[in-house]
């Protein structure tokens, strides 16, 4: 799976509007998805060579060497991403097994205490029952303090409880085992092209919305062949030897198979008119354009240009709309941050972003958070929330000149056992979509020029709370502030900050630490537990400031919205804080 450092090309797409020459491009697609199907099986399921394959192919089909290549690169890549997603699938199986097994050791270290403790009720029944038997001369036994205030009707229903848990912790750690099995036995990639929803829709036509097999067949069929790609190289006129772009002209010069479908046609296809969105369109030209003086000696262009003909079809009209789309890595900005300024760093939680900046010595200089809610909103919804604080993050970055620094978390081994949390944990991580935060903060900084790093998230809310705990900001603030210091080389001893109010509490255990030669974090691993109830407590928590928020959004309409809305979760807590301060910002 690709990074966010990697994740670099832009896409850019036109609708083609020359309706002339949609016959052609439907031969087109129906030819090449014929033969990526083809050569699927050949090279991928088959596991013949790429070299075998390459003469037949040129010969029998009557393609350039080219066309090959580009059906070869969209195939291995099809065949890559189906490898990685078994991998994954099989290191999510691995920890759900793992997962189950811990859960069934805690039911069964549960059931022996609740069985020695029925069994220790027993003997104390025995041991009163001979007492009443021998009349009131003896003394009358104590009642051990593990049974006090139980009783064993309880007991006797927490172990049938955890008797019926642990059968069906098996059962599902038999069929989760039976899943990798499956995985690991079969390691040839296998796709369904056309997707494996709409193939198994021909079982089930009515439920679909199919008024037979043959308009299914249809649809299926126009899903297979929906799309056509054309790899580019920078050694190549034009960045592309198959389909050449003219920014002047307007039009796209495509190469034909010389197959006989296509005899009347001639050796090229020109599709005029072609006038790209201004959107990434400057980006696209300079790719498009010459090459540098350190170039390599045969190039031709800045950057390869990959295209991709795409036919979509209206599912309430049925009307076919053909698209244009142009793949390309525009170049990089230049760097506009100094990390000798200082940096920013980010704590991401799953109701708000906490910021805190610093200076070249990593001093404190300011803080503030910005609230969201992504419950109930839609894919879409979500993903505009995401780019709205994206952009105001590095932006603020950006307009202090300083990098940003962010934890380098997965939340992956947490989803897996999702199942096995309490209901507002579970709610909370699926809900928070890290992964999407990091890959479009990633993308930000790389567009605007902003230096982005990830640094070890271990300890860091633990060490604000301790080692700031003096600090009139939140705790998830203080995190912040410990990830920017991270980044500056700060490891964090347990010394409280010059400042702060002196720390009475752990005193004794911070001087035995000392004489222990471990690394600083090893305090705050052996005193979580403690720190959490003396300085993370949610009441402590404050937010900030609701006009800084509010004017950090206000370009932003998706953020803004979200704030304004009445009766909104962020509304009242930015409103509880100061109720006037919507009406002052939009103002």
């Amino acid at each position: 799976m690709k990074s966010p450092e990697e994740s670099l090309e832009r896409t850019i797409e036109t609708r083609l509007g020359d309706v002339t020459v949609f016959p052609i491009l439907e031969l087109l697609l129906t030819f090449f998805a014929g033969l990526r199907h083809r050569l699927f099986r050949d090279l991928i399921s088959l596991g013949k060579s790429r070299n075998e394959l390459k003469s037949p192919y040129i010969r029998d089909f009557q393609i350039t060497a080219r066309h090959f290549n580009a059906l070869v690169f969209e195939v291995s890549a099809l065949a890559q991403s189906n490898v990685e997603l078994r991998q994954e699938q099989k290191s999510e199986l691995a920890g759900k097994i793992q997962s189950t097994e811990k859960q069934i050791k805690g039911l069964q270290k549960k059931l022996k205490v609740a069985y020695s403790r029925l069994e220790q009720i027993r003997r104390y029944r025995a041991k009163v029952q001979a007492w009443k038997k021998a009349g009131s001369k003896r003394k009358k036994p104590l009642q051990p303090p593990a049974i006090r205030r139980l009783f064993r009707e309880k007991i006797q229903q927490d172990i049938a409880q955890h008797l019926h848990s642990i059968h069906q912790k098996k059962r599902r750690l038999g069929i989760l085992q039976q899943r990798l099995e499956t995985l690991k036995n079969s390691d040839v990639a296998s796709v369904c092209f056309g997707s494996k929803a709409l193939f198994r829709n021909q079982w089930n036509l009515e439920k679909a919305g199919y008024a037979s097999h043959e308009e299914w067949h249809e649809a299926f069929s126009q899903k297979r062949s929906s799309h056509v790609f054309f790899v580019g190289s920078s050694d190549e006129t034009a960045g592309n030897q198959t389909a050449q772009y003219d920014p002047e002209a307007k039009t796209l010069t495509l190469r034909l198979p010389t197959e006989a479908r296509f005899a009347g046609f001639g050796k090229f296809l020109c599709l005029r008119n072609i006038e790209f969105p201004e959107h990434l369109r400057e980006e696209f030209l300079s790719a498009l354009g010459p090459p540098e003086d350190e170039a390599r000696k045969n190039q031709k262009t800045r950057q390869p240009i990959s295209y991709r003909l795409v036919r979509r079809v209206n599912e309430n009209t049925g009307e076919r709309a053909y698209y244009l789309q142009a793949t390309f890595v525009p170049e990089a900005p230049d760097i506009q941050t100094r990390q000798d300024l200082g940096v920013i760093g980010l704590d991401l939680n799953e109701d708000h972003l906490a910021l805190a900046e610093t200076d070249r010595f990593g001093n404190l200089i300011d803080s503030f958070i910005l609230p969201f809610d992504l419950k109930g909103l839609s894919s879409d919804q979500t993903e505009a929330m995401i780019g709205d604080l994206s952009a105001v993050v590095v932006g603020h970055c950006l307009s202090k000149s300083k990098p940003l620094v962010i934890e380098d978390l997965d939340f992956q081994d947490k989803k897996r056992s999702l199942k096995d949390l309490p209901k507002d944990h579970r709610r909370m991580l699926s809900a928070f979509a890290y992964a999407e935060f990091k890959k479009r903060l990633h993308s930000k900084s790389w567009a605007l020029g902003v230096r982005l790093e990830e640094v070890n998230p271990a300890y860091t809310s633990l060490i604000g709370a301790y080692k700031f705990q003096g600090l009139a900001i939140s705790t998830h603030e203080k995190a912040a502030f410990v990830i920017a210091r991270r980044s500056q080389g700060y490891s964090e001893d347990p010394e409280v900050f010059r400042g702060t109010r002196p720390a009475h509490e752990l005193m004794q255990e911070k001087l035995a630490f000392k004489r222990a030669p471990r690394h600083v974090w090893g305090f705050y691993a052996d005193h979580q537990g403690k720190i959490r109830e003396l300085f993370m407590s949610e009441k402590k928590r404050r937010l900030c400031p609701s006009v800084r928020a509010l004017s950090l959004a206000k370009s932003h309409p998706s953020l803004f919205r979200s704030y304004e809305a009445p009766g909104g979760r962020i509304r009242e807590i930015l409103d509880r804080q100061n109720p006037e301060a919507l009406d002052r910002v939009s103002d």
